[in-house]
């Protein structure tokens, strides 16, 4: 890839249609690299692959004049990775977020092969998030190749454990944050243009119960099961999609054989709210119902909460308006998604001032055997991202401490 840098970079940055042109003849090379890293292994619980997907993506970067490092989050994780690019100059602090690891098992390459040569590809982790990966690669090229002015730095980020909601890379993505003016991050698209500019807050709770066990003809038996199991219907009834809260029982654990009264029981929980606010109120009415269940020879336990916060509009905005200048002046069109799904890049931006997500390929059913690409919206969205990487001195206005930026 290195030998592609001209030598004498125009002082001003490509549009969306020209970086379109470019990208193109690099399709073949982009598919390439997507499917080298979703051939690796990397589940959360493989950190031999996940450091190894971080290591591909390193070896492309390093090639492009990038530094790399690598920080330990956890003795049973694979390592955090980021690599950055220093243009010399002064400007904002640029970051391209994404995460290495997968929701999947060993072996699952076994059964599932990789599709990259079809309309719609394929792939265990191609759609969350590989190709994105991959496409990240190949857009800060393309940036390199043509301006990137007003960029102090550029710093390409990989989280080893995104899947398990990103808790031993908590603080580094905080550090992250306060190094960053504006994140850009990978997770995937939607189909007509969709763009992710919120995101609800996110949680998970676990509601223990302890009773006392016995035989189930001896009177002295208290079931933390019978106790616990009115919760599933109580602590479901405050859903309310309408307002975008959810509270999901995912997991109800008790019992060890039919004839012994269970003295334990577990209800873990998935929590959804709009926005932070609403994700404590959630929380504060799970722990009120789970109270009330105590007594009678039985103790409850609550743990957790709210997990990643909500990532806001006012984050977004300014960089979504950005998205859609570049867009238009290419003929193409965006259009803005609020999710309830949490990501890195609402931790990031509870330091970083301004950030967009869902900038990644369009995608479908991640995390599921049904995940696939759509294989024409790889360069347009490749060149989306390259465009914003490009033009992100634009942004300087919207930034704090504005004379830092220039």
């Amino acid at each position: 890839m290195s030998e592609l840098m001209p030598s004498e970079p125009s002082p001003v940055p490509a549009s969306v249609a020209e970086l379109t042109l470019l990208l193109e003849p690099r399709l073949p090379d982009i598919l390439d690299l997507a499917e080298r890293l979703t051939a690796v292994e990397s589940g959360s619980f493989l950190p031999a692959g996940v450091d190894e997907v971080s290591r591909i993506v390193a070896e492309q970067l390093v090639a492009l004049g990038f530094t790399t490092s690598w920080h330990t989050i956890a003795p049973d994780r694979g390592k955090a990775f980021e690599a950055t690019f220093e243009t010399g100059r002064p400007g904002l602090r640029l970051l391209v977020l994404g995460h290495a690891d997968t929701v999947w098992p060993a072996d699952t390459t076994n059964d599932w092969p990789i599709v990259t040569d079809a309309p719609i590809m394929s792939g265990p982790g191609l759609g969350d998030m590989k190709c994105a990966l991959a496409m990240a690669v190949h857009a800060i090229e393309a940036a390199l190749n043509t301006s990137v002015p007003g960029i102090a730095t550029i710093t390409y980020a990989l989280v080893p454990d995104e899947e398990l909601g990103s808790v031993d890379s908590r603080s580094w993505l905080a550090d992250l944050g306060r190094r960053t003016d504006v994140c850009l991050a990978l997770e995937a698209g939607l189909i007509d243009g969709g763009v992710i500019v919120s995101r609800g807050a996110v949680g998970a709770m676990i509601i223990t119960g302890h009773g006392r066990t016995a035989h189930s003809t001896d009177v002295t038996g208290e079931s933390a099961l019978r106790a616990l199991a009115p919760l599933v219907e109580e602590l479901e009834s405050l859903t309310d999609r309408d307002r975008r809260t959810i509270c999901s029982v995912g997991i109800l654990r008790s019992g060890t054989a039919r004839q012994v009264v269970p003295d334990h029981a577990e209800l873990h929980l998935d929590l959804r709210a709009p926005d932070d606010a609403a994700g404590r109120s959630l929380v504060t009415e799970v722990r009120r119902l789970a109270e009330a269940r105590a007594g009678d020879g039985i103790t409850v336990e609550i743990s957790g909460g709210i997990t990643r916060p909500a990532l806001p509009r006012t984050s977004t905005g300014p960089v979504y308006t950005l998205a859609e200048d570049l867009a238009s002046a290419a003929g193409l069109a965006l259009r803005r998604i609020d999710e309830m799904g949490g990501s890195d890049a609402s931790i990031v931006a509870q330091f970083a001032p301004l950030a967009l997500d869902g900038l990644g390929p369009t995608a479908f059913d991640q995390c599921s055997r049904a995940e696939t690409v759509v294989r024409d919206s790889v360069v347009p969205r490749t060149a989306m991202l390259a465009a914003l990487i490009g033009h992100a001195a634009r942004l300087a206005e919207h930034l704090p401490n504005q004379e830092d930026h220039v």
